[in-house]
């Protein structure tokens, strides 16, 4: 889902964390803040969390998680599947109602609008359709050109309220799909009628049907949405009024200040503010709780094949230190195993992740493995994650021997002595290739972040420290993300990354399937390539597919697609790309580190009473949330935690007894 950064989201691990079910008094207008401005409401070009955030409140989806994370209907009223899972029927709700930003009634929903979405979608190439293209029959060969009539497009609408979704191959997961950008509706005349300014930021860019219209943007100042008098669920639409109020960052205590002063639903507390925290500690004892990591992963990830030493967007900005000599003796050293093993177990991610959660709570938002936990689980409960920690073990079990555990919140990896043995054997075959030591890796950092720049300065005193200076040389390259050098952040391709090593790269899960992060790394259709410096490629000439064979991302794609076309044994699915991604992981291809999540937080938000999901959209969802005038203290969170437990597990156990 989206190129996440540290930069555009960090809030919303706090806003939206552990919050899903209980009679409540009614609910007061929700204020808090953001900390990007969303560059469009295009949702169906944009897989930016910046846009997503918003418009999964005014765009419904055919499908929405409840508060158990159970998908219910929304603009579906129901539907089924064939025998085999390739052919999806949905019955579209009747009377609901597209209207504008001015509240005035424009259509009626109908299932066109979703045929009309997807043709939208391959004719422009949309950046969504790695979600479209080898999911929905012949989208591929449409977008490719090799089929020219869209109506052999697997999308149909059978009458104004059947859609049929017929797919290349069985796929028991599509379901876990309709909660994103790329399977919502838009209507067709007002698509066509909008042009290039479909999506525009303002409260007429874009057509309404979900539960809020927005009402009020003014950059970097203000975003306001009122609930939808049309919507057809308005009895769990609790909250009217939301307000979010822009925060640059600059101050991290403002937020926990504006909470405490009764104005922000929820807050961090930070523990980095002595004086803070422990003012925090004296007023809320009672109410401090630790938000649950989400299902977001970021990496530590090298660029495989750097082209730019310098800000894209302007050359005097961000400009590496480094010497042609330099440049492509790190180049050779990232392409060595032996090299990024010694970084993988060199990299010291409790001391660094301190940085921005503080001593207490260093390990509370470590992640081990690159697909997140409680996204996929067999039928027996067993956690598609743990199928990652067994073939570790099987794979490299000098590396990963039996007492290894990938859970999160812990850290398995950082050995030091494991590193410098790494790096010695590293250090033989770079030097007999001509290689001068010390390697020097740039790493990017954005200034006006101040916990990310304290994190990147953490990063190397660890690995100066670990290695030594005569070794390995950390260049903090600064770039701020204020300024026009901002585009290292948001590179359009690959051979615009400007760093050697980065820990901006962060994928959310799409749906409920391992693939939606495993097929993020595949060399010719893999969305984070961007990051890990790749652009997508089948020429066998072009410095990128060579980069890509030299550290064997094309071995793992076939791994990963030979386990995606196992559908009747999910236990067999789940150990096929549990080998791809122990690949991953084992050759030090990319570093899991942190998770959202993990922090101190307080709120007035009561708990467990919006939406519940582990991909999609529907987390940012303001529909159901109940905020009153009290803080919620962690005994009552822990009594409601409890009690939605169990009615989960009921919920769960009538759902599979259909």
């Amino acid at each position: 889902m989206l190129k996440k950064t540290l930069l555009a989201v960090a809030v919303l691990a706090v806003l939206f964390a552990g919050t899903v079910g209980a009679a409540t008094p009614k609910s007061k207008d929700y204020v808090n803040v953001f900390t990007s401005d969303p560059r469009t409401f295009n949702y169906l070009e944009s897989q930016r969390q910046t846009t997503s955030m918003h418009t999964v409140n005014f765009v419904d989806c055919l499908i929405e998680h409840d508060k158990y994370g159970i998908l219910r209907p929304a603009l579906a009223e129901s539907w089924s599947a064939n025998a085999d899972t390739s052919v999806w029927t949905f019955k579209i709700r009747k009377g609901v109602k597209w209207i504008t930003g001015d509240l005035e009634v424009y259509a009626e929903v109908k299932a066109q609008d979703w045929v009309d979405a997807l043709k939208f979608q391959l004719d422009k190439k949309s950046t969504l359709t790695y979600l479209i293209a080898g999911f929905v029959k012949n989208a591929d060969a449409y977008m490719k050109g090799k089929i020219t009539d869209f109506s052999q497009v697997g999308v149909k609408a059978k009458d104004n309220y059947t859609l049929e979704y017929t797919l290349e191959k069985p796929m028991p997961y599509f379901e876990t799909l309709l909660t994103y950008n790329p399977y919502m509706p838009v209507n067709g005349e007002f698509l066509n009628a909008k042009g290039k300014d479909f999506g525009k930021v303002d409260k007429n860019g874009i057509l309404y049907n979900g539960a809020y219209v927005l009402s009020n943007f003014t950059s970097k100042s203000v975003l306001e949405y009122d609930s939808n008098p049309t919507y057809w669920d308005k009895a769990n639409v609790t909250i009217q009024h939301v307000k979010l109020v822009y925060d640059d960052g600059k101050d991290p205590d403002s937020r926990f200040n504006n909470f405490d002063a009764g104005i922000y639903a929820s807050a961090q507390v930070n523990t980095d503010n002595e004086a803070l925290f422990a003012r925090a500690q004296a007023k809320y004892k009672e109410n401090i709780y630790r938000a649950r990591q989400d299902s977001t992963t970021f990496l530590y990830a090298f660029n495989y094949d750097r082209n730019t030493w310098a800000s894209p967007a302007d050359p005097t900005k961000g400009v590496s230190p480094k010497d042609e000599k330099a440049r492509k003796d790190t180049q050779l050293a990232i392409l060595n195993r032996n090299f990024r093993k010694a970084i993988f177990f060199g990299v010291d991610r409790p001391t660094i992740l301190a940085q921005r959660n503080g001593d207490v709570n260093k390990l509370s938002a470590i992640r081990n493995s690159y697909t997140g936990t409680e996204l996929s689980k067999d039928k027996a409960g067993k956690d598609y994650t743990k199928y990652v920690e067994d073939a570790l073990k099987a794979r490299n079990p000098a590396d990963f021997p039996a007492s290894f555990k990938i859970d999160d919140a812990q850290d398995p990896y950082f050995n030091p002595t494991k590193a410098k043995a790494y790096m010695a054997k590293a250090k033989a075959e770079l030097t007999a290739k001509g290689v001068k030591f010390p390697i020097q890796l740039d790493t990017a950092t954005d200034i006006s972040y101040t916990k990310g720049l304290k994190g990147d300065q953490s990063l190397k005193a660890n690995l100066e420290s670990v290695f030594g200076t005569d070794t390995l040389v950390m260049n903090v390259v600064e770039m701020d993300s204020d300024n026009a050098d901002a585009s290292t952040y948001y590179a359009e391709s690959g051979s615009q990354s400007n760093y050697d090593i980065g820990g901006y790269t962060g994928w959310g899960p799409d749906f409920g399937d391992p693939y939606t992060f495993l097929q993020t790394l595949e060399p010719e259709i893999g969305a984070v390539l961007i990051q890990i410096g790749l652009d997508a490629t089948s020429d066998p000439k072009s410095s990128d597919y060579k980069a890509a064979t030299a550290i064997g991302l094309y071995d793992y794609a076939k791994k990963v697609e030979a386990a995606n076309n196992i559908y009747a044994d999910l236990s067999k699915r789940f150990k096929g790309f549990a080998e791809a991604e122990a690949q991953i992981l084992d050759d030090a291809i990319a570093l899991p580190y942190m998770s959202y999540g993990g922090g101190f937080a307080v709120t007035r938000i009561v708990p467990y009473t919006i939406p519940f999901a582990a991909y999609g959209n529907d987390e940012y969802k303001f529909k159901g949330m109940i905020v009153t005038d009290k803080v919620v203290t962690l005994a009552e969170r822990n009594k409601l935690k409890a009690q939605w437990e169990k009615d989960r597990a009921a919920a769960y156990k009538k759902l599979n007894a259909k």
